[in-house]
């Protein structure tokens, strides 16, 4: 069943976000990696209105959190509160992952105009979610008068995946923000939506 996300998603968004990326980082803390993800999925709720989730029986299989470029990030205050227990070093790597995540998209934002419509977080478990996902916010976004998507992948993702579905280059760069990742070739997709 496809609905919009809503802030009572975030727990079960953050476990299938952390199932999907979790090996990412080589961290040995179990409770900062559940922060971490839970900060990412937080860090890209933005609007309601434009973000997705699809479930079964079984539960989420998949989610597509996407907003206005004007829309910013509100997770400050939850992170802080969440980080506080935490050492200083582990604190700081939560810190620079979303540095990193910000400098992507800052290279989207130099690229797009405001009105544009940044797909921010996309996860499906099972195959076929993510095409019903993904065509669902463009429905939204087309309805709701958005002239452009945005979206930056990285070498983590499956940028193919874009290009199949009418996404372009409009960037390529590497984020080296965060050492524990390492040097990260990045790629920015744009697609029009037709009138």
């Amino acid at each position: 069943m496809l609905s919009n996300f809503t802030p009572q998603d975030i727990s079960c968004a953050s476990h299938l976000t952390k199932l999907t990326w979790g090996d990412e980082m080589a961290l040995t803390n179990d409770s900062l990696k559940n922060v971490l993800y839970e900060a990412m999925v937080r860090y890209y709720y933005r609007s309601e209105s434009f973000s997705l989730k699809m479930t079964d029986e079984e539960g989420m299989q998949g989610f597509l959190l996407a907003a206005p470029l004007s829309e910013r990030d509100n997770s400050q205050s939850w992170l802080k509160q969440s980080l506080q227990h935490f050492e200083c070093e582990e604190q700081d790597l939560v810190y620079d992952y979303l540095r990193y995540l910000s400098y992507n998209g800052q290279k989207v934002r130099a690229l797009a105009n405001p009105e544009d419509l940044l797909l921010c977080l996309f996860l499906s478990m099972k195959s076929g979610v993510g095409s019903k996902l993904l065509h669902n916010v463009e429905a939204i976004a087309q309805k709701k008068g958005v002239k452009k998507l945005y979206l930056w992948a990285d070498a983590t993702c499956d940028y193919e995946y874009y290009r199949k579905r009418g996404y372009s280059e409009a960037a390529h760069f590497t984020n080296n923000i965060m050492p524990q990742l390492g040097a990260q070739e990045t790629w920015i997709y744009s697609k029009e939506l037709k009138e």
